[in-house]
């Protein structure tokens, strides 16, 4: 059950969330998508700072095939970033002020958050093109770091 405290984001199907923008901030960075922290807590599974993202138009959304598209990186925003948490009082999305990649979105559009490509991992179809939107959004050296932490922790 969703928080009333907190209405967005909604969850439509399993991994996807729909929520309004709430506005940018010079306090994300470039590939970043900020979200108030407790409304992440309340009405998502997603994993700040861990899960990535594809973002897109509620209605007349991108016709870019998904492996041009980039993933953003969920951030939890609470007291420490204060001109975010007043954009995102009820769980809005907040963009990064120059993010190139969101030009086209505007404040109070319906926007789809979408995970599903975050929770599968592997290989096949879903596996090529999570290595080709993470070689456009500049993670895939995060991926190398986690995989050396991984082989020294055995």
């Amino acid at each position: 059950m969703r928080c009333p405290t907190y209405p967005y984001p909604i969850e439509t199907l399993r991994h996807w969330y729909v929520t309004p923008i709430g506005g940018r901030s010079h306090e994300l960075e470039p590939g970043e998508l900020g979200m108030n922290k407790e409304a992440i807590v309340e009405n998502t599974d997603l994993i700040p700072f861990e899960d990535r993202v594809l973002l897109s138009k509620l209605e007349g959304g991108s016709s870019r095939p998904l492996f041009t598209r980039k993933y953003f990186r969920v951030v939890p925003i609470d007291g420490t970033k204060p001109d975010a948490l007043a954009k995102s009082l009820h769980g809005e999305a907040i963009l990064p002020a120059d993010d190139k990649e969101t030009v086209s979105l505007r404040v109070g559009e319906m926007v789809v958050i979408n995970s599903v490509l975050s929770r599968r991992h592997g290989c096949g179809f879903a596996g090529l093109i999570d290595r080709i939107i993470k070689s456009r959004s500049d993670m895939a050296l995060l991926d190398v770091v986690e995989i050396e932490k991984r082989r020294k922790q055995r």
